[in-house]
């Protein structure tokens, strides 16, 4: 099985040194904008504002980390290829695709399954995925609303958490999605293909082969109301807006503070 999803077809730049990550839970000052990462990084953040990046071997914290109810303490000696953030709690993937996970486990969010391998993972509030080299979905964490009761036969390229619902992307580029359905963020439109993915709050978003966004779930504060004519290579989602990397490096911003254009922040890592 193919699991990396081929952007390239029908014309899409390939973006592979810019990525976009949103701070969803704080609508009350400006969004994290942009963040341009190298090849093989990756990057997440909190609700505090701070930033936490891996870039090969080396794991980075930056930002405000003046407030922290649980210390995000990085396990001794630890080396991880990729890495997720829920509430209170992080989930590291390393490069021998074991799947490791800390903070806070009230609801057994950081206890792996044992013997988990996997190439991807993900992770929001209290519960995570992770998806296996064969195409399989692990759930674990708080289940209310199902949402870590995956599909039966579900076979995924691609996952994503939502606050209380989940995502999944199939190879044929099917949208798939479980859990919490109050504000039809579990509704996934008709009639379209998918090459990314991206559960936020109560809504989610997607990226067809031709660059175009689609939107659904809350749109209280329009942050399914996509701009026209938008093409995007990239998308992240905060409690009450979206946002999109376009072919040119340019990042659209749409919700709860209105909408504007904004320039990606130069490399900086």
């Amino acid at each position: 099985m193919h699991l990396i999803p081929d952007i390239l077809k029908d014309g899409i730049p390939y973006q592979s040194a810019l990525a976009i990550q949103a701070d969803w839970y704080d609508d009350n000052d400006m969004p994290l904008a942009a963040m341009a990462l190298r090849p093989q990084s990756h990057i997440t953040a909190n609700w505090k504002r701070y930033l936490v990046s891996v870039h090969k071997d080396r794991y980075i914290i930056w930002g405000d980390c003046s407030f922290q109810q649980y210390p995000y303490i990085t396990p001794d000696g630890l080396c991880i290829a990729a890495i997720a953030r829920g509430l209170h709690y992080y989930v590291g993937l390393t490069f021998q695709e074991e799947v490791i996970a800390w903070g806070d486990n009230d609801f057994g969010q950081c206890d792996v399954p044992s013997g988990l391998r996997a190439v991807t993972i993900a992770a929001r509030y209290h519960h995570s995925l992770a998806l296996t080299r064969e195409g399989r979905v692990v759930a674990w964490g708080c289940s209310h609303y199902r949402k870590c009761e995956v599909p039966d036969g579900l076979r995924a390229v691609a996952i994503s958490a939502g606050w209380d619902h989940s995502l999944a992307l199939t190879p044929e580029g099917q949208v798939v999605a479980w859990g919490n359905n109050d504000f039809r963020q579990c509704d996934v439109p008709d009639g379209f293909r998918a090459v990314t993915i991206l559960a936020g709050y109560n809504h989610s978003l997607a990226i067809t082969p031709e660059g175009r966004v689609v939107a659904w779930g809350s749109d209280n504060l329009g942050q399914c109301n996509v701009p026209d004519g938008l093409r995007a290579v990239a998308v992240a989602v905060g409690e009450n807006y979206s946002m999109a990397l376009t072919p040119e490096g340019e990042v659209v911003v749409w919700g709860a503070r209105g909408r504007y254009r904004t320039p990606v922040l130069a490399e900086g890592m």
